[in-house]
This record gives C-alpha cells, structure tokens and sequence, in this order.
C-alpha cells in the first residue's frame, strides 16, 4: 500500500469516528416529554402553554432524571455553557447562558413572569398547587390547565407542611399519569457544599432584575414566591420547558 493511501485510509476512519462521537452526544443530551396517554399543558401566559420536562435537569446539565423525585444538579445562575462550575464568587455569573443550548430540543428556561402566571395567575392557579411528598422527598405538585384527580388519590389546595398530601411510587404514579409534575425541594448549593434539602426548594429563572440579580421561584412547605436576590452563585435546581407547537407526536 502506498503512504497516499494509507493517510487516506486513517482519515477517513477519523472522520466517522468524530461523527459517531457526535451522534452520541447528541443522543446522550436529549431530553423527553412524558410518555404518557396524553401531552399536558401549562399556561405560563395569556395564549401560551408550554409542556414540562419528564425531571430536573441532571448533573452536568446534559439531559434530565429519570424520575420526578430525583434532584438532579444545583446550577449556578445561567450555566448552560459550564453546567460543572461551583466559583462561589456572584461576578462569575453576570450573563446568562441556556442550559437548553445543551440539551436541545427546543428546550429553555421559564422567565420569572412565565413562573408568576403559571403559579399564581392562570385560571383556577390556587387549586393547580400545592405541596407535598412523593417516595419519600418534599417538593411542590403543579398540576397542568386540564386536571382531572385520579381514582384513589387524595390532594388537599393549601396545606401547610409537606405530610398532608404524601404519596407512594405507586400512587404517584397515577397522579404522574394525568399530568401532575413535582419540583423537588433540593435545597441550594454554595460552594461545594448543599444546603437546605429537603426543607427548601429553588428554581431559577431567565430574567435578571435591573441590578443585575436573578430571579428564583422558591418554596418550603408553607410559603412560596418568585423573587430577586443577588445570590447567582448559589447552586439552585432546572426545570426545563418547551412550547406546545414542539411537541414531538
């Protein structure tokens, strides 16, 4: 064989196995709707619903949990371009980068107006919350705009404490299946270390307050709110959506 040929060889061989490379990060970094009887959908503003991912976005950033009770990572405040860095210093995270740059799929970040409607403004918004515990881990249930309780479950609007409404895999699995979604209280991470969990759950959202801080939807078992606070640094959790016309059917 001649060295043309075998340079031609080893690059060809080079080149497939940059695309399989590729392909496999692409396919690593997907992320899925519920597959489920139905697709459910939230408002998050006048005329416009978007779908939950199946669980918080995972260590990393690439891809989602597989179940709703998992954690999955605590990210500082726009990290979709270093999903891994902990600087416990605010100035590191001044821009804002989609952690749906990574994950496609048109997913992406709510904003905090999106979290204010979807909690507490869309039609009959008191009665489409509440928190509670599922095998075993505090969060807060959201439920989708059409919501019908399941046969054998029970939900109680406004309880205080996480015990009222509390839930076996199995039982969750019924109220996973008409569309009800949980927001683990994973706490916060500063640092290295995590702080809070299971006492305390933290979300961010995409919009910055004039002062440059970020807004966080936040809750414990009593309290709720989605508010600003000059803390980008903090490790907070993901929840991830997409727009209803990008479903997949």
């Amino acid at each position: 064989m001649t060295d043309y040929f075998l340079i031609t060889m080893k690059t060809i061989i080079w080149d497939w196995m940059a695309l399989l490379g590729l392909l496999f990060v692409l396919v690593g970094c997907s992320g899925g709707l519920h597959e489920q009887d139905g697709v459910f959908l939230f408002s998050v503003g006048e005329g416009r619903q978007v779908v939950f991912a199946e669980g918080n976005l995972a260590e990393g950033g690439c891809g989602f949990v597989d179940k709703q009770w998992e954690y999955g990572g605590l990210f500082g405040w726009g990290t979709g371009d270093r999903p891994q860095d902990t600087t416990d210093s605010w100035q590191a995270y001044t821009q804002f980068v989609e952690w749906g740059d990574i994950v496609g799929g048109g997913w992406r970040t709510l904003t905090a107006e999106e979290w204010k409607y979807l909690l507490f403004e869309r039609e009959g918004a008191a009665e489409k919350r509440a928190v509670g515990t599922v095998n075993g881990v505090h969060g807060l249930l959201v439920l989708p705009d059409e919501w019908e309780l399941p046969a054998g479950c029970r939900l109680t609007f406004g309880a205080k404490g996480w015990d009222e409404n509390s839930y076996e895999e199995n039982q969750w699995e019924k109220m996973e299946n008409a569309g009800a979604v949980l927001l683990p209280a994973a706490g916060f991470r500063w640092g290295g270390v995590r702080y809070a969990e299971r006492c305390e759950g933290l979300y961010w959202s995409k919009t910055v307050e004039e002062e440059g801080c970020p807004y966080t939807m936040h809750f414990d078992g009593v309290i709720m709110g989605v508010d600003w606070d000059n803390t980008p640094h903090y490790g907070q959790s993901v929840r991830m959506v997409r727009e209803s016309d990008q479903i997949e059917n």
